[in-house]
């Protein structure tokens, strides 16, 4: 449970800190991955998330330069983007299938509850 725990710990900062800088509110939605396996009982810890399809689909199908200005990165770091940006969308579309919805206050809650377990 050591590493969920501490997964947990990464995605409350990161989630509670997309809440602060109002990209996300505590009603919007967030696709969530679990384990394929449960680690207690019948529970399968939350092993990744993404925002909501419409956000997901919009941020991997949009042309980096429409996003940035290319001039203000090196060559390395332009390449270094696109590969992340390739990267990031064929795992989505792998884990597609499996992501389920969840509002930003439940997997926030969901997560705090579980680290207090252990």
């Amino acid at each position: 449970m050591k590493t969920t725990e501490t997964n947990y710990k990464a995605f409350i900062e990161e989630i509670s800190d997309e809440v602060s800088e109002g990209i996300l509110t505590q009603k919007d939605s967030v696709q969530i991955l679990r384990a394929d396996k449960p680690i207690y009982d019948n529970y399968c810890p939350i092993v990744d998330w993404y925002h909501d399809a419409y956000t997901m689909d919009e941020e991997l199908n949009t042309p980096l330069e429409e996003m940035y200005l290319e001039e203000e990165f090196t060559k390395e770091e332009w390449e270094e983007m696109k590969q992340d940006q390739e990267a990031l969308k064929k795992q989505y579309k792998e884990d597609f299938p499996k992501l389920t919805s969840i509002t930003v206050k439940e997997v926030l809650t969901e997560m705090k509850q579980i680290q207090k377990l252990f």
